[in-house]
């Protein structure tokens, strides 16, 4: 009778899970979806989530603090959601990683502290982004590969790869020591040098983006740049006359400053000491038109058919002389030498000594 009892038991229960409905499977069942006892929830972003189930363990350490509570997608891969027990304290920057018992087990995911943890604890809604996740190997990949190398042709090309090794290496034993040495002091260098190597790089990373920021500058320029060339090649010619007068005009006066003992010092002063002469005869000119302006006065004063004598001396510079008379004066006077200052401004003759008056 007891078994009777038993037996209608059971049927009554599976009459009842048939009538709820055809699609309720055992994997639709909430046993073991949320974590034993009072729980909160947090999401964990996951590349991937191949072979992970709802109602995996979460553990920290060895001991299972939790359960999956759902699997979605999400825009970094899936997102997990966690039922955590409410006992267990972890900080908010907990790293996760997706792990496999065994071979054949299925995958569960460890909580585990990070080297530097918060202060904050992980509470209700909490997100453990994918950054701070890591996923071990999966047993399909590696049986995959394993399956590539027993088909033969994964053999085939490590033998060829060997065959060529010991054929490049035959007899060179130590040039490859070298060459491994040399690599090894390569590397060295490039490490102790990583500072320098980041900061190339992070200077190169500014340089580009400033590029970019002035992306619509650098098109301006490309785009003026075919103008400004047509426009020298159309002014070539002129350019060339220009470098070889300017060529001309250099050589001329290397000549100068060659033929003149102190150089353009010297010049200068001459040419300071010929300013001053001249603005002396400026002075003395004035003076004589002054006298001469006089003299015709006193010729318009007199009377047409009266007899004048007139005893008199122009004073004339020996430099308006020279221009005027060639430089020839009676008496013989014995000019300055020829190449001179003096007989520049004496007109090749020595000044005579001004009269009182200018005229007599």
């Amino acid at each position: 009778m007891r078994r009777r009892l038993i037996g209608l038991a059971c049927a009554a229960v599976a009459g009842s899970l048939f009538l709820a409905g055809c699609g309720v499977g055992i994997a639709d069942l909430p046993l073991g979806r949320t974590a034993d006892g009072p729980d909160y929830a947090v999401t964990l972003q996951l590349a991937t989530a191949d072979g992970l189930l709802p109602g995996a363990d979460v553990l920290n350490g060895q001991k299972v603090i939790g359960r999956v509570a759902a699997l979605a997608t999400d825009t970094v891969g899936a997102r997990v959601s966690l039922s955590l027990e409410l006992a267990t304290e972890l900080p908010d920057n907990v790293e996760a990683s997706v792990e496999l018992p065994s071979a054949l087990g299925n995958p569960f995911i460890r909580l585990a502290e990070p080297a530097q943890p918060s202060s904050r604890p992980l509470r209700e809604g909490d997100v453990i982004v994918e950054s701070r996740t890591t996923i071990g190997p999966q047993i399909e990949s590696a049986l995959a590969t394993l399956g590539t190398i027993v088909s033969g042709s994964g053999l085939s090309q490590l033998q060829t790869v060997v065959g060529e090794l010991n054929t490049a290496f035959a007899g060179r034993s130590g040039e490859v020591r070298g060459l491994m040495d040399t690599l090894a002091s390569l590397m060295a260098g490039a490490t102790a040098n990583r500072s320098e190597f980041d900061a190339a790089i992070d200077l190169a990373a500014r340089v580009s983006q400033q590029l970019v920021d002035q992306q619509r500058v650098v098109d301006g320029y490309l785009e003026a740049m075919p103008g400004a060339v047509e426009l020298l090649t159309q002014q070539r010619d002129s350019i060339a006359s220009l470098l070889a007068s300017t060529t001309a005009l250099a050589s001329n006066a290397d000549v100068i400053l060659a033929a003149s003992p102190r150089g353009i010092d010297g010049m200068l002063a001459d040419a300071g000491t010929v300013i001053g002469a001249l603005n002396s005869v400026n002075g003395r000119i004035a003076s004589t038109l002054d006298n001469m302006n006089t003299f015709l006065g006193n010729f318009g004063r007199s009377v047409h058919g009266d007899y004048l004598n007139f005893d008199g001396a122009l004073d004339i510079p020996g430099g308006i002389d020279k221009l005027i008379t060639g430089g020839s004066l009676p008496g013989g006077a014995v000019s300055a030498p020829a190449g001179t200052l003096a007989s520049l401004l004496a007109g090749g003759v020595p000044l005579p000594a001004p009269t009182p008056g200018g005229v007599r």
